[in-house]
């Protein structure tokens, strides 16, 4: 009997934090489909492709968030990364919370060019342009005006003046 109280509170606390967890992605893929909105990459056809790193749930939650959605009049195609190898074909790369050297292996090997690195860890020092933090309970941006113009990506300047402008 005692067994099963253990297992049950466990169980409990997992989906609580699972819960929590995808009301946090939930926000992100807000920001994330807003950051589409106000930063405009170089002319490329077809589908505007999403990656997301490390994480089946951030996924799951950006499917759901982001169907339907269409990216400078572009469908929107989302993928999972496993690696640098599938990411190359990436507008916008999602990385949530992760084995932070794996990520830092990701963006520093990937090409930058016309590519939005995402974080949520704070990641703006190994290339990243943009990353999550909360400031005084309400989740905000750093991003990085230089990084993005440096990979071919115009900010607009609504953008920069929401978020905390690092350079």
């Amino acid at each position: 009997m005692r067994h099963l109280v253990i297992i049950f509170i466990v169980a409990v606390a997992f989906s609580f934090t699972a819960e929590a967890q995808s009301n946090v992605y939930k926000l992100h893929s807000l920001f994330i489909y807003n950051f589409t909105k106000h930063i405009q990459w170089q002319q490329g056809s077809g589908a505007f492709t999403i990656g997301v790193y490390g994480s089946d749930i951030a996924y799951d939650v950006l499917e759901e968030s982001l169907k339907n959605k269409r990216v400078w009049n572009q469908e929107i195609n989302l993928i999972k990364i496993n690696d640098g190898s599938n990411a190359s074909n990436c507008h916008l790369i999602y990385a949530p919370k992760s084995n932070k050297n794996k990520i830092i292996s990701l963006i520093e090997g990937s090409d930058k060019k016309n590519k939005l690195f995402v974080t949520e860890d704070d990641m703006l020092e190994f290339g990243a342009q943009i990353s999550f933090f909360l400031k005084e309970n309400r989740l905000n941006f750093k991003i990085s005006k230089n990084q993005c113009e440096a990979n071919g990506l115009k900010v607009s300047s609504a953008l920069l003046s929401l978020g905390t402008q690092v350079d």
